[in-house]
């Protein structure tokens, strides 16, 4: 067990702020918590791995929780009160909550609400740390961990490539987020243009639900219908490309985060040429027809021929996250090609543009 002054509470106001409104009951709160406890709160220090422990300075948030926790200790040396909530099929921490009171608890409460009387905080740890206890974390951590590697992939190559700096993996007990049966592929939306404030949103479904988010304009509008809650989402249309009215806003937004100028825009058969010269004679050429069917293809100063190149040409099936991809030498019989994790709307992948004129111009 780590020492003392290694672990920390994690305050849970701030969790309740977020969701604005009336605070929820304790069971659903825990749930809340729960549903978080797979890597988000890695970054806290504990005293035992499996054990995730919470803090709270709202007397009526505590009062909630204690009417919803399964187990209920006061520590005599230092009298406070610790709650436990037990490990279930969906999180395999245990979870604790404190509350920083005034004064102890009487003799009169403590029998009264079911407490349990232990004299060290010690005697409490040494209670939850049985073999069983960290077990069921290991096989329950392992099995998040195989179930969500996939678009853990897909969401740390979109750190590294776009505008995306945080993702949200929803999932079941089963795979499909909404039902017990397994996933069969995910729904995913990206919400935010600007850098750093993409936020990915992935959830895996199952044939069935797969097919009735994909009768939703949106996956957040699924969300709503599935859990039969409001978003206040603003109404909104499915569209398979950048509609023609956008293009030129497109066009100048690309062309100034990559510090270029607005070239020539041609409206061709398989879609939108847009032209962006960039200093010393170098330019890009980005081909938009769909967001399924794209080219960004950077020129060096009289080269016929790109230098780099991602698209969704659907030739390389054997990639990870294909269709899109990118290739290191399109000019070459070395060239060899790699998942880009782009989306074909140059405003989410300027990131990667940005990195691969840099790397080109210094390499």
């Amino acid at each position: 067990m780590q020492s003392q002054a290694r672990w920390q509470l994690f305050n849970i106001d701030s969790l309740i702020e977020e969701l604005q409104g009336e605070a929820p009951d304790g069971k659903t709160l825990d749930l809340y918590v729960a549903s978080l406890a797979f890597k988000n709160f890695d970054f806290v220090m504990r005293r035992l791995p499996f054990v995730f422990e919470s803090v709270t300075y709202n007397p009526n948030v505590w009062q909630t929780l204690v009417q919803a926790a399964p187990l209920k200790f006061r520590i005599r040396d230092t009298l406070e009160e610790v709650l436990v909530f037990v490990q279930t099929e969906h999180c395999g921490c245990l979870r604790t909550y404190r509350f920083k009171r005034q004064r102890g608890l009487t003799a009169d409460e403590i029998v009264a609400n079911g407490w349990v009387t232990l004299p060290t905080t010690r005697a409490l740890y040494d209670q939850l740390d049985t073999p069983a206890a960290r077990s069921l974390h290991d096989a329950w951590h392992a099995w998040r961990t195989q179930t969500t590697q996939e678009p853990t992939a897909l969401a740390e190559g979109r750190f590294q490539n776009t505008s995306v700096t945080r993702s949200l993996i929803f999932s079941g007990v089963g795979g499909c987020v909404a039902c017990a049966a397994p996933a069969v592929a995910s729904a995913r939306t990206t919400l935010g243009t600007n850098a750093g404030r993409g936020v990915l949103i992935q959830l895996p479904l199952c044939a069935v639900h797969m097919e009735s988010a994909r009768q939703q304009p949106s996956v957040m509008r699924f969300l709503e219908s599935l859990f039969s809650m409001s978003l206040n989402l603003p109404d909104v249309e499915r569209a398979e490309a950048i509609p023609d009215e956008l293009i030129p806003h497109i066009h100048a937004l690309v062309a100034e985060g990559l510090n270029g100028e607005v070239g020539e825009a041609e409206k061709r058969r398989r879609g939108w040429h847009l032209r962006i010269p960039l200093t010393g004679g170098w330019h890009w050429l980005l081909r938009l027809n769909t967001l399924m069917d794209y080219a960004y293809m950077l020129y060096q100063p009289g080269v016929s021929k790109e230098v780099y190149r991602a698209d969704s040409a659907p030739d390389h099936p054997d990639l990870p996250f294909f269709p899109d991809h990118e290739h290191s030498k399109p000019y070459k019989k070395s060239d060899t090609t790699a998942p880009s994790f782009l989306y074909g709307n140059p405003l989410f992948d300027l990131k990667r543009l940005c990195d691969v004129e840099r790397e080109l111009r210094n390499g």
